[in-house]
């Protein structure tokens, strides 16, 4: 089974290993592709997980195959921003 793995990457370049991984079935299935976008699932305890703004936004911006030589292991790489209420429509 395939394992995804967090990755981030801070507004100076630096990337930093997130320490969390998710099984594709979290992500309906796919791998995620550069470009796309995907919502946090992790919200602080005692907010409402439905108001944007309380949610990060990742957008993938690189991906790893093998990474530490995990074969079976896709690191994606994202930059995170905090959700608006722009973000209404799918937070």
């Amino acid at each position: 089974m395939t394992s995804i793995r967090i990755l981030h990457r801070d507004p100076t370049g630096k990337v930093f290993d997130g320490g969390v991984e998710y099984g594709v079935e979290q992500f309906a299935g796919q791998v995620p592709a550069i470009g796309d976008t995907i919502l946090d699932p992790g919200v602080i305890a005692g907010q409402d997980r439905n108001d944007p703004q309380n949610r990060s936004i990742w957008t993938v911006v690189g991906r790893v195959f093998n990474p530490r030589d995990r074969e079976d292991t896709v690191a994606l790489i994202v930059e995170s921003r905090d959700g608006n209420l722009a973000d209404e429509a799918f937070a």
